[in-house]
């Protein structure tokens, strides 16, 4: 029987080499975690010191997922190496999470050229997968859903797919300023406020369900991060 590539030698000692070279000083513990009740995408532990992911969050041929698997491993590294680990309203965590995903790979982009084309390759895979907003939605949830493509649509240079309705159109006229600049923040406490102040003008509560949308971002619970 076949090993999976995800549990070859080779491949996990390049992944992990790469993981960590991309972190800077002091890098975290790489674990590769196919198991999604374990790890249903990404993780940065800062209490851990562990960054984790799923070599097979995405359907596609083993050349792929591995490269994707190196991706996710950008992203996570950039929330080593930028995001100040906070305790927020669950709420308030949830929409900081999107903000500040979009500026760690902007920061990553940066600072390694090289990397960018992965970065690219993922966001183009979150695109590809993702459903068109909602044009007959009028619950400010599908704002946040139209800020969440339009991070990928853009790196990718796509239009956002559908179309907010009316109201929520205006809502996002409310908010665009504070996405853009969270997304070239100079810190994740600035995305923080942010996002605190977004909630607000939305109206966001803890009964609106954006759980759904968190599955391609990250989690920011005081010391972990999780795509």
């Amino acid at each position: 029987m076949d090993i999976p590539w995800y549990q070859q030698a080779a491949a996990l000692d390049q992944l992990r080499l790469f993981g960590r070279a991309i972190q800077g000083i002091a890098p975290y513990e790489i674990v590769i975690e196919p198991d999604f009740s374990q790890c249903p995408g990404g993780c940065c532990n800062f209490e851990k010191r562990r960054i984790t992911v799923n070599p097979i969050l995405f359907h596609a041929s083993d050349k792929e997922q591995y490269l994707l698997t190196k991706a996710l491993l950008v992203h996570e590294a950039g929330h080593r190496r930028h995001t100040i680990p906070t305790r927020l309203p669950e709420i308030v965590l949830e929409i900081a999470n999107i903000l500040e995903d979009e500026r760690v790979e902007v920061q990553m982009c940066e600072e390694f050229l090289g990397l960018r084309w992965l970065v690219h390759r993922l966001a183009q895979r979150f695109y590809d997968e993702s459903g068109p907003i909602d044009v007959t939605s009028t619950r400010p949830n599908t704002v946040v859903e139209y800020f969440l493509q339009l991070r990928w649509a853009t790196r990718i240079g796509r239009p956002v797919k559908g179309a907010l309705s009316p109201i929520n159109a205006q809502r996002w006229e409310a908010i665009k300023s504070l996405v853009l600049a969270s997304w070239h923040a100079d810190t994740s406490t600035i995305v923080d406020a942010h996002a605190a102040t977004i909630v607000n003008i939305l109206g966001l509560n803890e009964s609106n369900d954006l759980r759904r949308l968190i599955q391609f971002t990250s989690a920011t619970q005081g010391s972990t991060a999780n795509v």
